[in-house]
């Protein structure tokens, strides 16, 4: 009966993740990269695009990706948890995650960067060595952000005296210093903490991301330090300290910062199950007040395009960049137009995806 409710909540997932693949429209992010990049991101889009074709083809490796992520997570908070049903637990809040949901149903980078960590960490517990190798050399080519992760395994290597870690880390890094490759910094400070923190709490939903914040603190200060501690808390750092001065981009960060939830979860386990059962009552609270509104915000995230279905587009919120393009052409493909003219140079591209091009010759 237990296998029979989880092959359903799994099927349901599955469902839910190709039913937003499939209904959100293209993103301006994508039309820019469609059209005018030649990274891989862009190259797995007219890949998809040219061996299945619509929305899904440009999107179908980027789910792949964000699918064969969870299984990953699983694995390795298998490898990590003594039971079995708090590495199941463990993955099903990351699978929930706001962030793991939309970057694994949009075609972005982070999800074959996370994946690429994920398959590190399994070869890392293994000691399987040559996946190990394979994994580090993919994030190379494929992150320049990927200096961080570099910089954390070597810093780790260091304090463990791991010389394993310690060199494969310090090798890359001075690959990517000498390639001239990494994290752009500079610019006038303006101040972005705010901004990204708040970012943060929406990928992660609110009460999941402080209390991911409390756990990365108190192991810092009296817990032992896995290398997922490491490579995790050292990426929500330097994201903090960098938006102080400058905007950055979240998908640099956020692959590194998501594997957290396996320390996250062990010091719940932890706290939870060193009390006796009439002091637990708090801790059981607060997971479900954390998880209602972490549910509350997946479903908000899937209402997003049965609401503008019923509504025919009346209903704009800050997914107005998204979804008004793709209304505007069904609207002038209506009346027989297949040009138009707008300023913005994203929503340009993606007028362009949907078969509306400019006016100007």
């Amino acid at each position: 009966m237990r296998l029979f409710a989880n092959s359903i909540i799994v099927l349901l997932y599955l469902a839910v993740m190709l039913y937003l693949a499939i209904a959100i429209p293209i993103t301006p992010s994508e039309a820019e990269s469609f059209y005018t990049s030649n990274d891989l991101v862009s190259k797995l889009m007219h890949l998809g695009d040219a061996l299945i074709g619509g929305i899904f083809g440009l999107r179908f490796f980027f789910l792949m990706a964000g699918l064969l992520s969870v299984i990953s997570f699983y694995i390795v908070a298998n490898d990590t948890f003594n039971n079995k049903k708090d590495a199941v637990f463990a993955t099903a809040i990351f699978a929930m995650l706001p962030g793991i949901i939309i970057g694994s149903v949009l075609a972005n980078i982070a999800m074959l960067v996370l994946l690429c960590v994920l398959l590190y960490l399994i070869a890392y517990h293994r000691k399987w060595y040559m996946l190990e190798i394979a994994a580090l050399a993919a994030l190379f080519l494929l992150h320049d952000a990927s200096v961080l992760f570099f910089i954390a395994i070597a810093i780790y290597g260091v304090v463990n005296k791991e010389k394993r870690t310690l060199i494969y880390g310090s090798v890359f890094v001075i690959l990517l210093v000498f390639l001239d490759r990494g994290i752009e910094i500079g610019g006038i400070p303006k101040g972005h903490f705010a901004e990204i923190f708040a970012i943060y709490a929406s990928l992660f939903s609110p009460f999941v991301f402080l209390y991911f914040m409390y756990t990365i603190y108190r192991i810092w200060l009296r817990e032992d330090k896995s290398i997922i501690w490491y490579i995790s808390s050292i990426a929500l750092f330097l994201s903090l300290l960098l938006s102080i001065r400058q905007r950055i981009f979240i998908t640099d960060f956020a692959p590194y910062i998501f594997i957290g939830i396996i320390f996250m979860m062990q010091i719940y386990y932890q706290s939870l199950r060193v009390r006796l059962p009439a002091f637990q009552v708090v801790y059981k609270q607060g997971l479900f007040v954390s998880l209602s509104i972490l549910i509350l915000s997946v479903l908000f995230i899937v209402a997003q395009p049965l609401i503008f279905s019923v509504t025919n587009g009346l209903y704009f919120n800050f997914t107005n960049k998204v979804y008004r393009p793709y209304l505007l052409s069904q609207q002038l493909k209506a009346s027989g137009q297949h040009c138009y003219d707008t300023k913005r140079i994203k929503e340009s591209y993606q007028l362009r995806y949907y078969g509306i091009t400019s006016c100007k010759k």
